[in-house]
């Protein structure tokens, strides 16, 4: 008995959970804003200066 309320239960917490995230799909098309050219660069740049600051940080604590 209690192993067939679980099975319902489960199936019933599929179904609405199915349900909840159901979305209707976008007519419109998302990908109309350019992507910043300079965000390469900028990630670049980022990764640079966190080496460099790394990099001196370790030769002080030697």
């Amino acid at each position: 008995m209690k192993n067939n309320s679980k099975k319902i239960y489960s199936l019933a917490f599929v179904l609405v959970s199915g349900l909840l995230q159901a979305q209707e799909p976008f007519t419109d098309d998302v990908q109309d804003v350019p992507v910043n050219d300079y965000l390469p660069l900028l990630f670049i740049t980022a990764i640079g200066i966190g080496y460099f600051v790394i990099k001196k940080f370790q030769i002080k604590e030697q």
